[in-house]
């Protein structure tokens, strides 16, 4: 049996292209998690657990609790914002009890007060339902890419079908971009328009460390008009099976054609061409059906996919000594998990 504690991320990235290939690999890889250190969210660390035909790999952000609080020398840990937690191949009872053991002594040696995981979607939540208590966050909406574009097409609404034909009509173009320069300004416009949460702005250094991923990773895409003018933005991620659309950005204009579903699809023909069998759109904004963000993209197909999350306290004592301090000091109620960082270093969302 090996367990390994890995901050190197050239152990990282070994380790990582000796991994399977599924669905959302994307989310594991360590330059993924340098764009997060870079937002300032943390260090890039990861577990890896090696016994027989079972392996696990477990990607995450290590954090200092803040020393105001009385934290030196304690530790949290998240996952990245998106999709992750521990990827888990060949599990056995007699394995998935000698990971747990063994992840539970380096919590403990390591300091780990408290922790907090995004789970994949697109991945089998039985297997990590061993090892945590799973909360269902909200659900998230998939595309079925394995097929031609007219049956890509045919998973969404029919309303949505006909405005896609409409942008089409009207000369809309899908198109690749170079860099992010025109995706970050139209981004945080955006950004602004909807009145986001601070931390949904994310870093120039975050935005570099993504512009920097392999190209084969990434897919900076655009929608013009005829007159050349850019009327919307996205980043998707890309594995070897599967899409992800990440961030989006749009102007405004020409509401009419829809640019952010005109570029959806035509991301989904775009990245179909280029092999891949799922385009993972993600959910909502909140947990509610109604939630704008998940019922624009609840029109591009009926796949659905749980997203789970879990929080686990480590530490119960420490964790309510820096709870109570982290009140005392900024008079405000906590609203997450890792609350104590808010207001005296970056936000954790």
């Amino acid at each position: 049996m090996s367990f390994e504690f890995i901050t190197d991320l050239k152990r990282w990235q070994q380790l990582f292209e000796t991994l399977p290939d599924f669905c959302g690999k994307v989310y594991y890889q360590p330059d993924y998690y340098r764009a997060y250190a870079a937002n300032g969210d943390g260090q890039p660390a990861a577990l890896y657990f090696k016994q027989g035909t079972t392996e696990i790999f477990y990607p995450f952000l290590l954090r200092p609790i803040p020393e105001c609080i009385g934290g030196k020398g304690f530790f949290d840990m998240q996952t990245a914002y998106g999709y992750g937690g521990p990827v888990i191949f060949g599990i056995t009872p007699k394995t998935a009890t000698e990971y747990c053991k063994s992840y539970t002594e380096w919590a403990d040696n390591t300091n780990i007060v408290a922790e907090f995981v995004r789970f994949n979607p697109l991945l089998d939540s039985n297997l990590t339902a061993e090892i945590y208590k799973l909360e269902v966050n909200r659900k998230t909406v998939s595309m079925d890419l394995s097929e031609n574009f007219a049956s890509i097409l045919q998973q969404s609404a029919s309303a949505r079908q006909r405005n896609y034909r409409k942008a089409v009509k009207a000369g809309l173009k899908f198109v690749t971009l170079p860099d992010l320069s025109s995706f970050i300004e139209m981004y945080r416009q955006t950004m602004q328009r909807l009145t986001a949460d601070e931390y949904y702005y994310f870093s120039s250094e975050y935005f570099a460390v993504l512009e920097s991923l392999p190209e084969n990773s990434r897919l900076f895409a655009g929608v013009e008009n005829n007159n050349c003018e850019l009327l919307a933005t996205g980043i998707y991620l890309l594995d070897r099976q599967s899409v992800h659309y990440h961030l989006g950005a749009s102007t405004g204009a020409e509401k009419e054609l829809q640019p952010n579903a005109f570029m959806m699809l035509e991301a989904a023909r775009h990245t179909a061409q280029a092999g891949k069998n799922v385009l993972h759109l993600g959910g909502g904004l909140s947990f509610a059906e109604d939630d704008g963000l998940y019922r624009f993209k609840s029109g591009f197909s009926r796949q659905r996919h749980d997203f789970y999350i879990a929080r686990k306290i480590h530490r119960p004592q420490q964790y309510k000594q820096f709870s109570d301090a982290w009140r005392a000091i900024t008079g405000k109620e906590p609203g997450i998990l890792l609350h104590y960082h808010e207001g005296l270093q970056h936000a954790d969302i």
